[in-house]
């Protein structure tokens, strides 16, 4: 069976319609997570078949693994995305960029199941060794709403600046981290936690809006 996965891989690499061979490869080797072994396999990235990009400015680093019904996408004014090496996104996970918006996503950072993040007006910068878990929402931007007699749909967006990851962070389930934030090294943000402002490192924060509510030991300096 490796040695006909190998094979399958290896003739994925001719730009074929469809990809047969890597179809057939992602059906033997099996569903979800056992099609990263695909990666390890081949010692390259792996974007399933089952994908949708539409991302002209797209970079993608060693052994990067792109899951079944990952959305990478960037509207006519968005900006660029880059993944580094040996990260993931999972299936049903998001990417969108428009209005001048970045994604930049570091090394060995794993976005789970159905996350999106939302690069409008301002930039999404993770750091390396990120762990998102599953229905995480990152948006660095707000519709407006100050004007009484036009609908907010019809506002314009504003932003208070990017929203940065710095690595070792882990956010819990269902975390929403908004404009301007920046999340120190090494800190947690609990499940259904929303984020407004800037956590330190280390910290942990939980809630609604998201409060420093302990922190993690540090390295000796």
């Amino acid at each position: 069976m490796t040695y006909l996965l190998k094979l399958l891989l290896m003739l994925a690499r001719i730009p074929l319609p469809g990809q047969p061979f890597l179809r057939l490869a992602c059906t033997l080797v099996g569903p979800y997570k056992n099609r990263r072994r695909l990666v390890r396999l081949s010692g390259r990235t792996f974007v399933s078949p089952y994908a949708e990009i539409a991302c002209r400015n797209l970079s993608l680093g060693q052994r990067v693994f792109i899951d079944d019904h990952v959305t990478l996408y960037a509207h006519a004014d968005g900006g660029s995305l880059s993944i580094g090496d040996d990260s993931s996104l999972q299936r049903y996970t998001i990417l969108e960029l428009a209005q001048g918006g970045n994604i930049r996503i570091g090394r060995h950072t794993h976005i789970q199941a159905g996350c999106q993040l939302t690069a409008v007006k301002g930039s999404i910068l993770i750091g390396d060794h990120v762990q998102m878990a599953p229905r995480c929402g990152l948006y660095p931007y707000q519709h407006g709403f100050t004007a009484a007699n036009i609908p907010i749909a019809r506002q314009p967006l504003t932003s208070q600046g990017d929203i940065v990851i710095e690595d070792d962070v882990w956010l819990g389930v269902g975390a929403i981290v908004l404009d301007g934030v920046t999340i120190g090294r090494g800190a947690i943000v609990a499940a259904g936690a929303v984020v407004t402002t800037s956590i330190p490192p280390f910290a942990i924060a939980a809630g609604v809006p998201a409060r420093v509510i302990g922190h993690r030991p540090q390295e000796a300096s």
